[in-house]
């Protein structure tokens, strides 16, 4: 080949050489960045698929198989995230973040006996591990054991001061048990430390409605809601709290403009009906409910609700297809069937009266106005020793209740 010809020929290799090293496999190390930046973006499935990209040439990185484990774990899919956590592993096994972000997601993944004995031994081996307590704390309030969650939380917190979401969990478990002054002080932390975080502020207001600082609660539950305003549980509370606590006009404009925005939620028009039949507007209230049915129409609570307000209006078959829709599309409620009861009784059909306060009192055995109830219609039968005997049942609960001063789901209305 001539030196003419040459000159030409090593330019196309060389720059097919350039070509190729360009569209080469990029370095694991810029992956792993971009990946890492998307995460931060707030783009995990955007990230899943950048590290995923880096192992066709490198399928054993502990990095991008650790990264990709993340990605998918921060995206919900904790069940993908499994293998390339086990690769991760397998490439290094004495990592402790791996080993914690499996157990982290074999937490989500409900395997909580695998994930507990995965955490004591992190735990073991560095015990000032921050998150490893929380994951166990997790784990045993998911199980029940409430003294053991709070004992691990109060360990992330000692290791964590501002952890906001741990503050949050202890003052919600402290709420529950009644220690309030400690719920208190935790939440109050975790406003401090994460005042843009709404369960913070909502677990705050219901302590300061349970210390009956009524203002400091409504204005606490409002700032969780302006944090949160998609949260349609959230708003509805807030429009029963306003409405409890002597501020019905704010609730009322609250509910009025999440209607007018288009909002279609059948809680919120429940709420509507339960003001309006506070009212004596119950007539009001059954609009309400019929529009919440039509929204939700597999819905009981709108339809068991109708039923009381048609009631209060002397519209019986009305209120009795009412129940027994309810009934229908919630048969495990104890509540349609004590209604139905009732109407069966006015009606002198005692065995039938009977059947269905048996059967609310079997779905809810603390109910003191069926236990009453079941007790007259066996009076009015003859049944004298078991009707006693639920009468005395009646008077034990109603004395139970007294002394723990409060309500309780057997008070229904």
């Amino acid at each position: 080949m001539s030196s003419r010809a040459a000159g030409p020929v090593l330019i196309l290799v060389s720059f097919l050489i350039v070509l190729h090293a360009a569209c080469g496999p990029e370095d694991p190390a810029l992956l792993l960045e971009k990946a890492r930046r998307a995460r931060g973006e707030g783009d995990p499935a955007r990230a899943a698929e950048i590290a995923r990209s880096g192992l066709g040439d490198h399928p054993k990185d502990f990095s991008l198989n650790l990264e990709l484990a993340t990605a998918l774990h921060e995206g919900g899919r904790h069940g993908d995230a499994l293998e390339p956590i086990a690769i991760a592993i397998e490439a290094d096994p004495s990592s402790l973040d791996a080993r914690q972000l499996r157990a982290a997601i074999l937490t989500e993944l409900g395997r909580d006996d695998e994930a507990l004995s995965l955490l004591r031994r992190l735990v073991a081996a560095g015990p000032d591990r921050p998150g490893v307590h929380r994951l166990m704390g997790t784990i045993h309030a998911r199980a029940g054991r409430f003294d053991r969650a709070v004992n691990q939380f109060e360990k992330e917190i000692a290791l964590v001061p501002d952890d906001a979401p741990t503050l949050t969990d202890l003052g919600m478990f402290y709420l529950r048990t009644g220690r309030f002054d400690d719920a208190s002080d935790r939440l109050e932390r975790a406003v401090r430390a994460a005042p843009d975080l709404p369960r913070a502020h909502r677990f705050l207001a219901e302590v300061r409605f349970k210390q009956m600082r009524l203002d400091e609660g409504l204005a606490a539950q409002g700032r969780a809601l302006e944090l949160d305003p998609g949260d349609i549980g959230l708003l509805v509370d807030h429009a029963r709290a306003l409405y409890n606590y002597g501020r019905a006009p704010d609730s009322r404009r609250l509910l009025d403009g999440a209607l007018e925005r288009g909002l279609r939620d059948p809680r919120v028009l429940i709420e509507v009906a339960r003001q309006a039949a506070d009212r004596l507007d119950f007539e009001g209230a059954v609009r309400a409910l019929e529009r919440a049915a039509e929204i939700d129409p597999g819905m009981a609570e709108p339809h068991f609700e109708a039923g009381k307000n048609y009631l209060k209006l002397g519209r019986i078959e009305e209120a009795r297809a009412a129940f027994e829709r309810a009934n229908s599309l919630s048969p495990s409620d104890p509540y349609p069937w004590y209604y139905l009861g009732s109407l069966a009784a006015e009606e002198g059909k005692l065995d039938e009266a009977f059947r269905f306060y048996r059967r609310s009192l079997d779905l809810d055995p603390y109910n003191p106005k069926a236990h009453y109830a079941l007790g007259r219609v066996l009076m009015r039968l003859g049944r004298t020793r078991e009707a006693e005997a639920e009468l005395a049942r009646h008077a034990e609960i109603l004395r139970i209740l007294r002394e723990k001063k409060q309500s309780g789901v057997a008070t229904m209305d």
